[in-house]
């Protein structure tokens, strides 16, 4: 038990997320990768809440925020691919904090650049947070349920045969990259637009 630190601990429950999913993410899984007993596990963590505290914060300190461009709409894009990007890198640890209501302070740099982004939009304050709200949980939105729909299993065409818009909707070949940018920038240039028209 000497040496199972917190480090360790986020690494392996980590990797026990990734490889279980959601599902499968158990203190005694965790305990298991980490070749301890779930009583030395609960020694360190207090329990499966904090135990995905631990996990978002080791998957928000893998990959750095984006640099800063200075245009306020290029810099909520490369804030919005950057959330994307630890969504698709492991997609068990969107719907762990989401079940689990876990917030922690590794996520505050992200808040703090987020809302900061908008307020040099030009917006007034009220404006720009509320922009900031409703952008930010839209995309997240936007990145978790693309995971989910690349996992589905699509109609095949017998079924889609009486079908024709939705068949053309199901058997395109997307450029998920391209739409997902469709709707980030459409969703910061809408929400502009209609808080700019109030002030």
């Amino acid at each position: 038990m000497a040496d199972l630190n917190t480090a360790r601990i986020a690494s392996a429950a980590l990797a026990v997320a990734d490889d279980r999913g959601a599902g499968g993410f158990t203190m005694r899984a965790v305990a298991e990768a980490l070749d301890v007993t779930p009583m030395a596990l609960y020694y360190h963590v207090a329990d499966k809440q904090a135990l995905v505290a631990l996990v978002v914060d080791e998957v928000v300190r893998e990959i750095s925020l984006p640099a800063e461009t200075g245009e306020w709409r290029d810099d909520l894009w490369e804030m919005a691919r950057w959330m994307r990007q630890l969504s698709a890198a492991h997609p068990a640890v969107s719907q762990l904090s989401r079940h689990y209501r876990v917030w922690t302070p590794a996520v505050l740099p992200m808040t703090e650049r987020w809302f900061r982004v908008w307020l040099r939009s030009g917006l007034d304050a009220e404006s720009a947070v509320r922009a900031a709200a409703a952008s930010s949980l839209a995309i997240i939105g936007v990145a978790a349920e693309e995971g989910r729909f690349d996992e589905m299993e699509l109609p095949d065409e017998a079924q889609l045969s009486e079908l024709p818009n939705a068949s053309i909707a199901f058997l395109r070949r997307r450029d998920s990259d391209a739409e997902f940018e469709l709707v980030v920038r459409s969703l910061i240039d809408g929400l502009y637009t209609r808080l700019n028209a109030k002030a």
